[in-house]
């Protein structure tokens, strides 16, 4: 089975465009709940999709916020205020 994923992983792999790259700012094997804040950033047509999600231990419960950051914004000024704004709120 572990060969089919393989295979399924290098054929995705190769359908990226040339000079695309991938960020991993923190990876831990740890489950998800554990942490309080994550984001996750998506490839979008017109720009990228940035989802934050909370974990919340009173309700045990995720809320995510998605947030679109278009092609002609300013990245990283957009991705600062979405994580101020998460911030807010916890």
């Amino acid at each position: 089975m572990n060969w089919i994923k393989q295979a399924m992983r290098n054929w995705l792999m190769s359908e990226r465009p040339i000079g695309s790259r991938e960020l991993v700012v923190a990876q831990t094997d740890t489950p998800r709940l554990q942490a309080g804040l994550s984001f996750c950033l998506y490839r979008a047509v017109g720009g990228h999709v940035l989802e934050c999600r909370i974990y919340n231990r009173k309700t045990d419960s995720n809320d995510s916020t998605l947030y679109m950051i278009y092609e002609d914004q300013d990245f990283a000024k957009q991705v600062a205020q979405a994580i101020m704004l998460e911030q807010m709120k916890l």
